[in-house]
């Protein structure tokens, strides 16, 4: 990195280069952004880049592949080299100095590969991360590190039966649990397989309707459709039965002639 350096300072305490947490799938590809939080202008950066075992920097021909957002400046170059502790060495440069713009948002985006067997979780470091200003001013900034988790699909569960009667006209609505309790995406589609029978709300409220046999799903929405299925066997609805005698209007239990007498009275408008 080819600079005329006048001194080394601290970059400004709210400045910074991260990458945010994420989860990856083992084999799986996924563009990752270096973020750029930045109170001063700068025109130049470097920063070595640790990755741990399991996951590589996707290349083409020998180079590794990164990208300039939109906040890069005319002229802004990137380049990158292997160091030999491993490291992957990231620069970007501006011959003209220009600045970087805005004060936060991606900087850099490159695609990052886990390998098949990639398990638990994982750090990626950032360390050595100097810019400069146009002033040609070296500032250094503080060390970053983001956690890399390998990704859980989320798995249905249930404490209820999967096979039940309710009775025509009900509303019930199934305990249905999502595992493990971090999942990213937790929300649940619910659809029914006959709604002339029975229908189910986005909250997975059933709503019995006629006597039959219908299948109500609830299925995973992360794309790996993961599904549960509750076979319902809609039954006659019961009519509710009276309580009491509806003659018996003193409640004393019995229809007596004291019962015939207050509703005479009534009927009378006495």
């Amino acid at each position: 990195m080819a600079l005329c350096l006048v001194a080394t300072l601290s970059a400004a305490a709210l400045d910074r280069l991260y990458i945010n947490d994420f989860t990856i799938s083992p084999g799986e590809t996924k563009t990752v952004e270096i973020m750029l939080d930045n109170d001063s202008s700068y025109t130049n950066l470097q920063a070595d880049i640790y990755l741990p075992q399991g996951l590589t920097i996707e290349q083409t021909d020998g180079d590794y592949l990164f990208l300039l957002t939109s906040r890069k400046g005319s002229d802004h170059a990137v380049a990158s080299t292997t160091l030999s502790s491993g490291a992957v060495r990231l620069l970007i440069t501006s011959p003209g100095l220009h600045i970087f713009s805005g004060n936060s948002g991606a900087l850099v985006t490159f695609n990052i590969t886990a390998s098949d067997t990639f398990t638990g979780s994982a750090t990626i470091e950032m360390r050595n991360i100097l810019t400069t200003d146009q002033e040609r001013v070296l500032h250094h900034f503080p060390n970053a590190a983001c956690t890399v988790t390998k990704y859980e699909p989320p798995v249905v569960t249930s404490l209820a039966t999967s096979s039940c009667d309710i009775p025509q006209g009900m509303k019930v609505k199934f305990n249905v649990t999502v595992a493990p309790i971090d999942a990213e995406n937790k929300t649940l589609a619910w659809t029914s397989s006959d709604e002339t029978i029975a229908t189910v709300a986005a909250d997975g409220t059933i709503e019995t309707l006629a006597m039959g046999t219908v299948t109500i799903t609830a299925a995973t929405t992360d794309g790996t459709n993961i599904a549960i299925n509750y076979i319902i066997n809609v039954t006659e609805g019961q009519l509710p039965q009276p309580q009491g005698n509806p003659l018996d209007v003193n409640g004393d239990g019995d229809v007596t002639a004291a019962d015939i007498t207050l509703i005479y009275n009534h009927l009378l408008g006495n």
